[in-house]
């Protein structure tokens, strides 16, 4: 980065003040024709010359014996700044380095660091990963339920208007009690979009409702095929196992959604009543 903050100190700083002319020295110029540059004050950093055959007397120095006298530090632009005047302070400021030419390699702290890449905006199936990753380590229901909620969001973020309207149409026939309407909703939704898993879990659901339980377990298995990470596809798969009478795989499909959302079944009460119907009351 180039080191532009000192602009506006060169113009009023200590480079525009310049330097007083001592008297000593003043006395020892020419009379004629300089009189009046006793009271005229230069231009730091400009010399001037004494007129020829004038022997130029040098002025002591104001400070005491032994004592080195102060030495500005040459600027970058190669050029010395002139000496401060006696009785200023020897603790004034230095001029600050001029600007470095574009292109110039900076020797500073921040020399050889690349600038930050830009963040990059994460996908949506990234976006449901890092959600699904919080959920696993959710540590309060609520907590839980909100993190379901924006993953329920993002999953149905892909649809299409026209998904989304026969989704809407399938909801309304399962409110109605009509869930073969439902499944026939949905299956036209899954026509468009075969690649939804929210839609196969969907259907899964409607066939559910209509007591078509092998028909749910297909669907179920196309959606956990394209969405392994959805616990609800997960808790929807053992209730089907479970009215199946399938205990052992009503239990091993709870286990899974612990593993993803374990606030689904806090106090493990439910995965104790599946445990007791997969093996039966323990001695």
């Amino acid at each position: 980065m180039r080191a532009t903050r000192f602009s506006g100190f060169r113009r009023s700083g200590f480079l525009r003040s310049g330097a007083l002319i001592a008297p000593c020295l003043l006395a020892s110029l020419s009379v004629a024709g300089l009189a009046s540059a006793q009271t005229a004050q230069p231009s730091a950093g400009q010399a001037q010359s004494p007129p020829p055959g004038h022997t130029t007397h040098t002025a002591p120095s104001p400070m005491h014996s032994g004592t080195m006298p102060h030495t500005a530090a040459p600027s970058t632009s190669g050029k010395t700044p002139p000496a401060p005047a006696p009785g200023s302070s020897a603790t004034q400021p230095a001029a600050p380095p001029e600007s470095p030419a574009p292109g110039a390699t900076s020797s500073g702290p921040s020399a050889g660091k690349a600038p930050a890449a830009p963040h990059k905006k994460l996908t949506r199936p990234q976006q449901i990963a890092a959600l699904a990753d919080q959920l696993a380590q959710a540590k309060t229901p609520e907590d839980a339920q909100m993190l379901e909620a924006r993953l329920e969001a993002l999953r149905a973020a892909g649809l299409s208007p026209t998904t989304q309207l026969l989704l809407r149409r399938a909801q309304k026939d399962s409110q109605a009690d009509k869930p073969d309407d439902a499944v026939e909703d949905l299956s036209d939704a899954l026509a468009l979009q075969p690649d939804s898993a929210i839609l196969w879990r969907s259907r899964a659901q409607m066939r559910l409702a209509a007591g078509d339980f092998k028909a749910a377990i297909t669907d179920l298995g196309e959606a956990l095929q394209r969405d392994g990470r959805d616990a609800k596809s997960w808790g929807l798969l053992s209730t089907v196992e479970d009215q199946r009478k399938d205990g052992l795989a009503a239990l091993k499909a709870w286990q899974k959604v612990l593993e993803l959302n374990p606030m689904a079944d806090k106090n493990h009460k439910h995965l104790d009543t599946l445990h007791i119907k997969a093996f039966g009351q323990p001695t």
